[in-house]
C-alpha cells in the first residue's frame, strides 16, 4: 500500500512534503520501513533526535512512566515535572533560574514574548532577517478573556526586522554570495588581508542599522525583546559570532529590552555546547529550548532568571499538555544522558569530522561553497558560475536519498544542503554518513550537468525548501 498516496488523499497538503517512504521503526540514526529497508536519518527528525531514534534511556524512562501516569493537565503537578524542572534549571546558565514548561517551540517563543512584555512594560519586538521562530498566530486574538491578552501583541505592539550579517559574505556592502566570498574548502568567510574577519568590517554598519530599527521600535511602545537564533538553522546554518551576540545583547539592554536567545534547535548540545551562553560575555535574559529536550517527545521550555520570569502573572501562559508527566520523564532522561555521555563534546568531535570531509569534497567540487559546521550541524551551498544553484542542491538531496541518506535542502536562496545527524554515532555509522555525502556530491555533478540543458528557468523552480 502506498502510504504517501494515502497521505495525499486524507492529510491536508499544508503539512508539507513527505520525504522518503513511511517508516515503521528506528534506532540511533537509522529508520526502517516494513520491508526492512534501512535509511540513515541525516535530518534527526527535524533536529529533535539528537541522541538518535529510540535512545534506550529515553525509551525506558517513557515506558516506565506510561505505566504510572501519562497526563495531569497543566494545573496539576507531577513528580516527573518537578524532576525535569529542577534538572533543567540546574543546567541552565542562570544563578537563580526559573523554568516555564511549554510543548512546542512556537509556544516557547510566544511565552517568552509575554515574559518580556511583562518584565519590561514595553510592547515592540525586534527580530532578524532569515529568522525562523515558528508558524503559529491568531489563536489568542480569538480568546475572550482580556487578562490573557495583556502581555501579547495587539494594537499597540509591533514586530520590527533588522538585517543580520550573513556569515557567507561581508555585511551588506559586500559582493553577492560566492562571487569573491569564502573559498570552497573554508568553514566561513575568508579573512581580510589585514587578518580581520569580514563581520568585523561590517559590524559598525550593522550596529548602526540595528540602532535605527530599535529607534523605530521604541516609538511604538518601547522595545520589550530582541529575539534571535545563535545559528539560523532553518535558513541554512547561518551562524552569528558570539562577539556579535554580545553587541546585540548590549544594544538591547541599552533600550531596556530583553535579549531572547532561541536555542530550540541549537541548545542542549546539538551545536557543541550545552548553551551558547557559554561562548558569550553577556548572559541572554531568556533562553528557549526544545527539540533535543524531548528527543522526539513534544516538550520545550523558556529559561531565565526568576526575577525576570516571575514578572508574568500566574495563569497567563498555560496549555493543556505543558509539563506532561510522560514528556517530562523522557526529558529528564535526555538531560541525564547529555551529561553522562558528554553530548556537547561528542557533537564537537562529529562537527570536526564533518568539516574535514566536506572541506575535502569542496576542494574537488568547486561548486560547493561556504562549508560550515557547528557541532552536529553542517551545511554547504551549491553554486553555478558563482551564483546560488537551487537545482544542484536539489540534485544532492535526491542523490543522497538514492543512497538511503535523508537530507534536507533550504537556505535563503534554496541552494543549501543541510546535514543534521544525531550527535551520538559509532564509527561505522559516521562512515556511512561520510560515504553517503561523498556519493551524493559526485552523483549530483552528473545530475546537474544533465539538468543544465533544460535551462536556468527550470533550475530556479527546482529549489524547494524543506524545514
Amino acid at each position: 500500500m502506498n502510504t504517501n498516496r494515502l497521505r495525499t488523499a486524507y492529510e491536508a497538503r499544508s503539512t508539507g512534503t513527505t520525504a522518503g517512504p513511511a517508516f515503521s521503526s528506528g534506532h540511533g540514526p537509522w529508520l526502517r520501513t516494513d520491508d526492512g529497508t534501512v535509511w540513515f536519518d541525516g535530518t534527526s527528525g527535524s533536529g529533535a533526535a539528537t541522541l538518535g531514534h529510540q535512545h534506550p534511556a529515553v525509551v525506558e524512562a517513557a515506558a516506565a512512566q506510561l505505566t504510572r501516569l501519562v497526563h495531569t493537565g497543566c494545573k496539576l503537578n507531577s513528580d516527573p515535572r518537578v524532576r525535569m524542572v529542577r534538572r533543567l534549571g540546574a543546567l541552565s546558565p542562570y544563578r537563580e533560574p526559573a523554568v516555564l514548561p511549554t510543548v512546542t517551540g512556537a509556544e516557547a517563543v510566544e511565552a517568552a514574548l509575554k515574559v518580556a512584555r511583562a518584565a519590561t512594560g514595553h510592547r515592540s519586538v525586534v527580530s532578524f532577517r532569515h529568522a525562523y521562530h515558528g508558524k503559529t498566530a491568531g489563536a489568542l486574538a480569538l480568546t475572550w478573556r482580556p487578562e490573557f491578552k495583556e502581555f501579547s501583541d495587539g494594537p499597540h505592539g509591533s514586530v520590527f526586522t533588522a538585517a543580520l550579517p550573513d556569515p557567507r559574505r561581508p555585511y551588506e556592502s559586500g559582493p553577492r554570495p560566492y562571487e569573491s566570498g569564502p573559498r570552497p574548502h573554508e568553514s566561513g568567510p575568508r579573512p581580510n588581508e589585514d587578518g580581520s574577519r569580514p563581520y568585523e568590517d561590517g559590524a559598525a554598519g550593522f550596529l548602526s542599522d540595528l540602532a535605527a530599527v530599535l529607534d523605530e521600535a521604541e516609538r511604538h511602545g518601547g522595545v520589550a525583546a530582541v529575539v534571535l537564533e545563535p545559528i539560523q538553522v532553518t535558513e541554512g546554518m547561518l551562524t552569528v559570532a558570539p562577539e556579535l551576540l554580545d553587541r546585540i545583547a548590549r544594544a538591547a539592554h541599552d533600550r531596556g529590552a530583553l535579549l531572547v536567545l532561541d536555542e530550540i534547535y541549537t541548545g542542549l548540545g546539538r551545536a557543541g555546547r550545552m548553551f551558547t551562553a557559554e561562548l558569550m560575555a553577556e548572559t541572554p535574559d531568556l533562553t528557549l529550548v526544545g527539540k533535543t529536550l524531548g528527543n522526539g517527545f513534544p516538550i520545550s521550555a523558556v529559561l531565565g532568571a526568576r526575577r525576570v520570569m516571575d514578572a508574568l502573572p500566574p495563569g497567563v501562559q498555560t496549555s493543556t499538555y505543558s509539563g506532561s508527566p510522560l514528556c517530562c520523564a523522557a526529558a529528564s532522561a535526555v538531560l541525564d544522558t547529555l551529561v553522562t555521555q558528554d553530548v556537547p563534546a561528542r557533537a564537537r568531535s562529529l562537527g570536526r569530522r564533518l568539516d574535514d570531509r566536506l572541506g575535502k569534497l569542496a576542494a574537488d567540487h568547486p561548486w560547493m561553497a561556504s562549508v560550515r559546521t557547528a557541532g552536529a550541524l553542517a551545511a554547504f551551498d551549491c553554486t553555478r558560475h558563482g551564483r546560488p544553484d537551487p537545482a544542484r542542491a536539489k540534485a544532492v538531496v535526491e542523490a543522497a536519498s538514492r543512497a538511503r541518506l535523508l537530507l534536507f535542502g533550504g537556505g535563503p536562496e534554496g541552494a543549501t544542503v543541510k546535514i543534521v545527524p544525531p550527535a551520538l554515532l559509532t564509527e561505522d555509522e559516521l562512515g556511512f554518513l561520510l560515504q553517503g555525502l561523498a556519493a551524493a556530491v559526485f552523483d549530483a555533478d552528473a545530475d546537474a550537468d544533465a539538468d543544465a540543458s533544460e535551462g536556468e528557468g527550470e533550475a530556479g523552480r527546482a529549489g524547494g525548501v524543506l524545514r
